[in-house]
């Protein structure tokens, strides 16, 4: 795929420069798992302004990558022990496998979190900084990431082993001229979307209050692949099966608060039902803090990972 297939978009956000289908092989050796980073290098010159981007040129240009996922080994790449189908975490229709949850390192008796339910295990693979991250996330049996956002950044995600249930939102598109009637006389058009929402709603929203529309909740199975962008399904939670999961997570571009994409944690606000564009029903979403009961803790699982192990703020 060639830099011109880029130009319209590129005039807009002057962001791109992608080559994937000359990268898109670099998974073929999974246990090498410097090659999980060299499936993006160099092809990313700059990846950023990607909501200047439209949907389907992302869509296109990551579809290579989210191929190359696709033929990703997790057995090989985790060696993962075959256990009788249906007594373990599901790699495929016709395979299961032992979970590795309680094989990171350290384990978690070293930590005060009692409630693996309320912690995550995060494996680091690679990070180019500006252009991706690549790390894996393990979840203990009904496991939870609570609801988070990704701004400005598209998120490509293989589930590895397991199960998960997954709840999205698709983030309106000019929401700050929304939440802002400062900017203007008139009303924004999408605020049409919402029905019209009184002075005392309208103050009652905490600041960085955004507009969103509920998704359907689906259920993510091994080996499927996934993917999220800057509006659509941008923010997303999700709860482990009984046999727990594990999710390697491709960012594009990786959280950095230094470039204002911090992860922020939502709860849902609920809004006038009556008004359902395009079949999805309308919401806010409302700044909480990381929950504290949730606890994203770093670890090694083999050569993966990395030794200073810590109990992650999910914005780094």
């Amino acid at each position: 795929m060639s830099e011109t297939s880029f130009e319209n978009d590129r005039r807009q956000s002057n962001s791109m420069n992608v080559e994937y289908h000359q990268h898109h092989t670099a998974i073929e050796h999974p246990r090498d798992h410097s090659n999980l980073g060299r499936i993006l290098q160099p092809a990313l010159e700059s990846f950023s302004g990607l909501s200047t981007i439209s949907r389907d040129t992302l869509q296109k240009n990551l579809q290579p990558i989210m191929n190359a996922l696709e033929r990703l080994d997790a057995q090989l790449l985790l060696d993962l022990k075959s256990v009788k189908v249906g007594e373990g975490p599901r790699l495929n229709d016709s395979q299961s496998c032992a979970a590795i949850y309680d094989d990171i390192q350290p384990p978690m008796n070293h930590h005060s979190v009692v409630n693996t339910s309320s912690c995550v295990r995060y494996v680091h693979i690679s990070e180019i900084p500006d252009q991706y991250s690549i790390g894996i996330f393990v979840f203990a049996p009904y496991g939870r990431i609570p609801l988070h956002d990704h701004p400005d950044m598209c998120v490509l995600s293989r589930v590895l082993y397991g199960d998960l249930e997954r709840r999205s939102l698709d983030l309106a598109r000019l929401d700050e001229d929304v939440m802002d009637h400062s900017k203007s006389g008139r009303r924004n058009w999408m605020s049409n979307f919402f029905g019209r929402e009184n002075n005392t709603t309208q103050q009652a929203l905490p600041k960085g209050t955004k507009r969103a529309f509920k998704n359907h909740v689906d259920h993510l199975k091994a080996p499927q692949v996934t993917a999220l962008f800057p509006y659509e399904g941008n923010l997303h939670e999700f709860v482990a099966g009984p046999n727990g999961a594990a999710v390697l997570d491709v960012l594009l571009p990786p959280y950095d608060n230094t470039q204002n994409r911090d992860c922020t944690f939502y709860e849902i606000r609920e809004t006038d039902p009556g008004r359902k564009p395009s079949g999805k029903e309308p919401c806010y979403v409302v700044p909480t803090g990381q929950p504290e009961d949730f606890h994203c803790i770093s670890g090694r699982y083999g050569d993966l990972g990395e030794d200073d192990h810590q109990d992650m703020d999910f914005s780094v």
